[in-house]
């Protein structure tokens, strides 16, 4: 039963991170047939990942939205050995 679910996890991850590294012309076109064989149920949700296919990446953090200036007091730490 372990192996079982190690395996699942295993094979989620994985498939998560060929999405993840997928192109953006592959999304589009693997979306768009998803959207064909998928159950009424989930092709409202697979229409909303194909329109989200563009802004890949970090786009739901909105950290680099923000702009960082950089900071001339900032100095380097140095560490020593005792």
């Amino acid at each position: 039963m372990q192996t079982l679910i190690v395996s699942l996890i295993v094979t989620l991850a994985a498939i998560y991170a060929a999405w993840l590294f997928l192109p953006r012309v592959a999304r589009r076109w693997l979306l768009a047939r998803l959207v064909l064989v998928a159950p009424p149920s989930q092709r409202a949700r697979f229409a909303r990942l194909q329109a989200d296919a563009d802004s890949v990446g970090c786009s739901t953090c909105k950290g680099c939205e923000t702009d960082t200036k950089a900071d001339s007091a900032v100095k380097p730490m140095r560490l020593r050995r005792h």
